[in-house]
């Protein structure tokens, strides 16, 4: 059975210049044109690691959108529910870098994802309905979420809330998911709490499991990731000798993780180590999605690390 993602599919733009930026001219420098978003980046991740997946979503008519569908279709992920949107340009998002390579300015472009609407959910539905988990992009509508969640009761869903804002979003029907993964501030906002120290993040993943959640995945950057189920819980820290050349994405990949976690029945420790092992994968390189993670490389780290 599939893994189906409902999100959205970005054209990333990152300029940097080689000098400091003079404002209001023309700066030389380096432009960088990849595919990205959450939903996107997830089912790349999910395909490399060996998964059966498949995306809904929107992309405009334009030849870097089209472009941006075939590349996951040449990967392997099932892009038939995928709808071009005439006259329309797919998310985009321009980011400036300063010379130091840190955000000068960001501008994102969001307005198509919602037209993943309530209605075009329903003409999906019957796909949906065999899918074996289904991740739903923290950038989609309050509307669609609660759409989704209500009508396909009976599927299991997974939700990243991307950031405290969007978090929110999902609040009132937070225990409707089966499986999400908020960061330490995300999980705060949601459950209106101060996850000051690990007793703290505990009380907030049985917070989630009181309200109907049964696996929660509470990522502490730098601490690593809190996780708990039925039975089960704990705290996995992150590697010492971690190479970091950009952390863009590692969420994505810890994500797909939990995805594929769940089609196989994992327990939630195991997917928890998957995860971290996917993400310090990401994290070594500098894509959004690394194109050497599989699953043989995250055995062969796991393995490595019982050795310790």
């Amino acid at each position: 059975m599939k893994i189906a993602i409902i999100g959205g599919i970005n054209i990333d733009i990152e300029g940097s210049p080689f000098d400091p930026i003079k404002y209001h001219d023309s700066n030389p420098g380096k432009i960088r044109l990849s595919y990205g978003g959450v939903g996107r980046n997830i089912a790349e991740n999910v395909t490399r690691l060996g998964g059966d997946c498949a995306m809904v979503s929107v992309v405009g008519d334009e030849p870097m959108s089209i472009g941006a569908a075939n590349y996951l279709k040449d990967l392997g992920v099932d892009v038939s529910h995928v709808r071009i949107i005439p006259g329309e340009t797919s998310s985009m998002y321009l980011s400036i870098l300063d010379e130091k390579g840190d955000m000068e300015l960001g501008l994102s472009d969001m307005e198509i994802i919602r037209m993943i609407t309530p209605e075009y959910i329903d003409e999906c539905r019957h796909f949906l309905e065999s899918a074996s988990v289904i991740a739903l992009d923290g950038n989609l509508s309050e509307e669609l979420l609660d759409h989704a969640t209500a009508a396909l009761r009976g599927t299991k869903f997974f939700y990243d809330p991307v950031s405290a804002n969007k978090g929110i979003r999902a609040k009132n029907f937070i225990g409707r998911f089966f499986a999400i993964k908020p960061n330490r501030i995300e999980a705060e906002a949601i459950l209106d709490m101060k996850l000051e120290d690990d007793e703290a993040v505990r009380r907030a993943g049985l917070r989630f499991m009181e309200l109907g959640v049964s696996k929660v995945f509470i990522t502490l950057g730098e601490e690593g990731v809190f996780y708990m189920e039925e039975g089960d819980e704990g705290f996995i820290r992150p590697c010492q000798d971690m190479t970091i050349r950009s952390a863009t994405g590692a969420g994505d990949s810890f994500s797909a993780c939990i995805l594929l976690g769940i089609s196989l029945g994992m327990r939630a420790e195991a997917i928890a180590e998957m995860g971290m092992a996917a993400s310090r994968i990401t994290m070594g390189s500098v894509s959004a999605v690394s194109k050497e993670i599989s699953m043989e490389l995250i055995k062969e780290l796991l393995n490595k690390e019982l050795e310790i």
